[in-house]
């Protein structure tokens, strides 16, 4: 193991355990925010969408539509793939994630008068034992504060 692997693990247990002091004694302090996925760097999961899509002979992939989850656990960002605009101010985004029985999604918006960025945030339900290692299309509807009108749509994700 690397030593910067090794500093990196002393620092995530030096984390977990403050997190969890802070909760033992009632603390109302934010969640922790979500990781990057194990593969954000190496593996542009929206690039895989769009390779996905062109040999399947279709323009896009539908996901299943997700109600965004209140409690995740081991939550990560995952890159979406598309998106398509629902009405003014509500649009759609498509993602791969893990099966729907065990997993769940979350998403963090920005909006400015130039941009909507959005991350996509995945995880694990709550009280689910033992999950599959799947991927499935997903999808989750965003409403916005304004019409998108002509903002940039951006993902969040590699910013935060």
């Amino acid at each position: 193991m690397s030593v910067a692997r090794i500093r990196h693990s002393a620092i995530a247990a030096v984390a977990g355990a403050g997190a969890l002091l802070l909760t033992a004694c009632g603390s109302e302090e934010p969640a922790p925010q979500p990781s990057m996925s194990p593969t954000h760097d190496s593996f542009d999961s929206a690039e895989d969408y769009w390779q996905t899509a062109e040999m399947l002979g279709e323009q896009v992939l539908r996901g299943e539509v997700q109600e965004p989850v209140e409690v995740l656990f081991s939550r990560r960002y995952v890159e979406w793939g598309d998106y398509e605009e629902i009405e003014d101010d509500v649009l759609r985004f498509h993602f791969y994630m893990g099966n729907f029985a065990c997993n769940g999604v979350q998403y963090r918006v920005e909006e400015t008068e130039d941009e909507v960025a959005l991350a996509v945030i995945t995880g694990t339900r709550e009280g689910v034992d033992g999950c599959s290692e799947e991927a499935v299309l997903g999808a989750v509807d965003v409403a916005l504060d304004d019409p998108v009108g002509d903002r940039e749509v951006v993902d969040l994700s590699g910013r935060l």
